[in-house]
């Protein structure tokens, strides 16, 4: 969301589940970093933990409570 490619994909990636029967622009989902002034914390070991729980969290089963 911090450099807008989100709101630029998610249109787009609903088009292409709506064209292919597979969901709607309720099942696409943002994972990542909050949107903030910075792109990176600054700091190696909140960047690991932050990389760390946005892999886990796209590829968990369960849906995805946003915000």
């Amino acid at each position: 969301m911090n450099m807008g490619a989100f709101s630029y994909m998610a249109p787009r990636l609903a088009t292409a589940l709506n064209t292919l029967g597979r969901g709607k622009f309720e099942d696409i989902k943002y994972v990542g970093r909050a949107p903030a002034a910075a792109s990176a914390t600054g700091f190696g070991s909140v960047h690991k933990q932050e990389q760390l729980e946005l892999v886990q969290k796209a590829l968990q089963q369960a849906p995805i409570k946003f915000p």
